[in-house]
């Protein structure tokens, strides 16, 4: 595995944040630095259920997941399937799901900012992006510069 060093965020800097000018520059960076980029798309996604499939599809969960917030916890905080230096989620297209199901929206929100807290106590990288689209559920900070 190589090292996080060359990628502009830290395992310190971990967490939910609001997609920035920088992206462009994380998504050229993270393969160098061994950071699995994930593009969350949410176009035509309104439900729950809708959420947790794609979830499963993009993040390529194991097949034995079971399609629920406790599953979506415990595969978020393992990854083995994955190995990787660290994790970029960087969601796109939720203004359908944040009118529809803002609650899941906040949930999933909520799950990567608490797998963010777990990933950067193992020294790795957890950050999660979210378009302005998608921010009705909760307000984020900015990534830092």
């Amino acid at each position: 595995m190589k090292s996080p060093a060359t990628f502009p965020l830290t395992p310190a800097q971990s967490g939910v944040y609001a997609a920035a000018p920088q992206l462009a520059e994380l998504k050229r960076a993270a393969p160098a630095a061994d950071v699995a980029w994930f593009e969350l798309d949410l176009a035509r996604v309104d439900t729950k259920a809708a959420l947790i499939e794609r979830c499963e599809q993009v993040l390529g969960l194991p097949p034995l997941f079971g399609r629920n917030w406790d599953a979506l916890v415990d595969s978020v905080e393992d990854f083995s399937w994955r190995p990787a230096a660290g994790f970029v989620v960087n969601i796109s297209n939720g203004a359908m799901l944040a009118r529809s199901a803002p609650g899941d929206l906040a949930t999933l929100l909520e799950i990567f900012a608490n797998a963010a807290t777990y990933w950067s106590a193992k020294d790795k990288i957890f950050a999660v992006l979210v378009d302005a689209s998608t921010r009705g559920a909760r307000v984020m900070n900015t990534l830092p510069a």
